[in-house]
């Protein structure tokens, strides 16, 4: 199975800054600017007219936001989903296959819809599909409480095995969501997309075992790690800040 690294992604921009757009922590303007910045452009096809835009266009995400924010007036959740682990996801069907193949998903809690990247070259173009509402997920309290456990079980583990959990990826990348986040929410945020990075890096290689029972045993601990660091990364972006929330 191939991992990404999910700090890459842009459905983590996306997701954090429509929630910021809902509770008026930025302009939309900014907003674009801010989940671009990475790549040359972003666009919107909604080719059934979900939104209201034209089908047949490609719509820059700068036209796009305001429409989305008017939308969703409750929350946008972020999906990180893997074979047999789907997260939000209800559906319908070709959604979730969507959503499944590129790893990724933006889902409107009560907007009926949701949103699946591409990569093109430098850019990335987003699909407009028709999706339920998400299952809920876990609070960000409790998904940092699941992760500090997955990670002290993982270093017991990983010792007893006498194997190395993997190097430490080599570009260090932070990860920034919209503005109006408490700073809790930041700190699991950025904990998480560490450690998936580190798992990813980790499962990568063998880490020293030198048996197919070492090797098995470091895996297993190595995606749970990876599932609870995704759950947490999921649950803070996906709990949006309220009007009064600031950074810091």
């Amino acid at each position: 199975m191939t991992y990404r690294v999910l700090v890459h992604l842009p459905s983590v921009r996306l997701a954090s800054h429509l929630n910021a757009l809902i509770h008026r922590a930025m302009s939309a303007e900014v907003a674009a600017h801010e989940i671009i910045e990475p790549d040359v452009a972003h666009h919107v096809i909604d080719s059934d007219g979900r939104l209201g835009l034209l089908p047949l266009n490609a719509h820059p995400l700068e036209t796009a936001l305001p429409v989305l924010r008017m939308a969703e007036r409750d929350s946008w959740a972020l999906a990180l989903p893997l074979p047999g682990a789907l997260g939000p996801l209800r559906g319908p069907r070709g959604f979730n296959e969507a959503a499944l193949e590129a790893g990724e998903a933006v889902i409107g809690v009560t907007a009926g819809v949701g949103l699946v990247p591409t990569r093109i070259g430098p850019a990335v173009q987003w699909r407009v599909f028709a999706a339920e509402r998400p299952f809920t997920t876990l609070t960000p309290y409790d998904a940092e409480r699941a992760l500090n456990e997955v990670v002290l079980e993982a270093a017991r583990t990983l010792s007893n095995l006498e194997v190395a959990a993997g190097t430490r990826p080599r570009e260090e990348r932070s990860l920034r969501l919209a503005p109006g986040y408490p700073s809790r929410q930041l700190a699991t945020a950025e904990r998480a997309a560490r450690l998936l990075r580190a798992a990813d890096a980790a499962l990568a290689d063998d880490g020293g075992a030198i048996s197919v029972f070492e090797a098995d045993q470091r895996g297993t601990v190595l995606r749970r790690l990876r599932a609870a660091a995704s759950d947490a990364l999921c649950a803070a972006v996906s709990f949006p800040p309220g009007p009064q929330s600031s950074v810091g």
